[in-house]
């Protein structure tokens, strides 16, 4: 689970972000639980949340699958267990990429979009920070 601080006019919140799949969270603001889910071809940083109120999240959070249209990075630090893709292959948005041990929980990292991998930037037994770049899709 992330943590972030947003800031709405003059008011201040702290989110905690879980990853579910690759386009769903449960995300808690201020108490109150929500299912966020990104909408079709969504960039991971304009999320909304609803019910309500509507929160949209800055594109500068760091993203579970961030790195822009053309990269996946690590959403936590960990070790890389597995990679599931290799350069090359053609890869659908919420397939499995790689496995993250972080803290002893394997987590799965699904693809954020549909895209060609131009690039696997990890291997097996790799440590990673938060950020960093696991892979590169084929720019289209």
């Amino acid at each position: 689970m992330r943590r972030y601080r947003l800031k709405v006019g003059e008011r201040e919140f702290a989110i905690d972000v879980q990853e579910q799949t690759a386009d769903r969270y449960a995300v808690s603001v201020g108490g109150e639980a929500y299912e966020v889910t990104l909408a079709e071809d969504a960039n991971p940083s304009a999320v909304s949340i609803a019910p309500r109120p509507t929160v949209a999240l800055p594109p500068s959070r760091p993203a579970v699958t961030a790195g822009g249209k053309g990269a996946l990075t690590a959403p936590m630090p960990g070790v890389i267990l597995e990679v599931k893709v290799k350069a090359g292959d053609a890869v659908e948005r919420g397939q499995p990429v790689a496995v993250l041990d972080a803290m002893k929980m394997h987590n799965t990292i699904a693809s954020p979009q549909t895209g060609v991998v131009a690039e696997v930037l990890v291997a097996a037994g790799q440590t990673v920070d938060h950020g960093e770049l696991i892979l590169k899709y084929r720019e289209t």
